[in-house]
């Protein structure tokens, strides 16, 4: 009985990153009539990619930036590869900042997500150039990476909530 505890509180820790970035995400991709707010529905994949690798490294890893990628491509109606690299970029760049970075002030970790997340944005538009064979417009770019800067605070908020509530931080601590 308690090996089968166990699995469910250890198979909970690996899945409650990705559910938590679909929903909000359901959340941000309510339908809207101007491209402008378009921009906006892939911010919380950024953003919850950016916060379960760096914060929880434990529960997350590649294969979750992966699957988050194709969903993302599924929901934005994209090429499918092109958020798929994207993630597994940002998942690598993340993980190599946060390891030489241990940011404990949020406002430092919110510069390195920005650094990051600039260094993710430059990288899809060049695929996206890439595969389009023509460039992206430069506007669309920053808009993308300036909404997903901005609103990296409120979904913190909400990815720390669901951190402490539904993944003990004691599982964090016992490994060391």
């Amino acid at each position: 009985m308690s090996e089968i505890k166990n699995f469910c509180a250890i198979l909970a820790t690996y899945l409650i990153p990705p559910i938590s970035v679909i929903l909000i995400d359901l959340l941000f991709y309510i339908p809207r009539s101007s491209d402008f707010w378009n921009f906006i529905r892939l911010v919380p994949f950024y953003t919850g990619v950016y916060f379960w690798l760096s914060q929880r490294p434990d529960a997350f890893n590649g294969i979750t930036a992966f699957i988050l990628g194709t969903i993302a491509d599924v929901i934005s109606a994209t090429p499918l590869g092109i958020n798929i690299l994207t993630f597994l970029f940002l998942y690598y760049w993340g993980t190599r900042l946060s390891s030489y970075f241990n940011v404990k002030k949020f406002s430092y970790a919110w510069l390195l997500f920005a650094l990051t997340i600039l260094v993710t944005i430059t990288f899809k538009f060049l695929i996206t150039s890439i595969f389009h064979r023509s460039f992206v417009p430069l506007n669309q770019t920053l808009l993308e990476l300036l909404l997903t800067i901005t609103i990296y605070p409120i979904l913190a908020c909400y990815y720390i909530w669901i951190e402490r509530h539904y993944i003990h931080l004691e599982e964090r601590y016992e490994k060391i």
